[in-house]
């Protein structure tokens, strides 16, 4: 038995050479910790930064591009409103018996019952 208890000795003698070494290497396993843990933060809130910058650039470039598609838009209405209109003082009969058809088609749709 004496065996046993020299080799129980030995085994708790091991684990307070390891604790005592895990207690003398905290503070330096913390401060690596904490600078990687610094390094990781500066890194993401670099890329944050990016990613904001990135963000308002392509917002700014969607409202200039949808403000300069209304203006194109609007011009094309113009025009194509100022194209009918004299389309229509050209010739006019055209223009009332298509819209003589649609009025009839229309009348006849909503007059049906059901």
């Amino acid at each position: 038995m004496s065996g046993t208890a020299t080799s129980n000795e030995k085994f708790v003698e091991a684990l307070n050479l390891l604790e005592q070494a895990a207690k003398d290497k905290k503070a330096d396993i913390q401060g690596l910790v904490e600078n990687k843990f610094t390094a990781l933060k500066d890194v993401l809130l670099e890329k944050e930064r990016s990613v904001r910058s990135q963000l308002q650039d392509i917002s700014k470039r969607a409202i200039t591009g949808a403000k300069e598609a209304a203006q194109t838009g609007e011009k094309k209405a113009v025009e194509m409103a100022k194209v009918v209109d004299e389309n229509v003082h050209e010739t006019p009969w055209p223009y009332i018996g298509g819209v003589a058809v649609v009025a009839l088609l229309l009348g006849f749709v909503l007059g049906k019952k059901s």
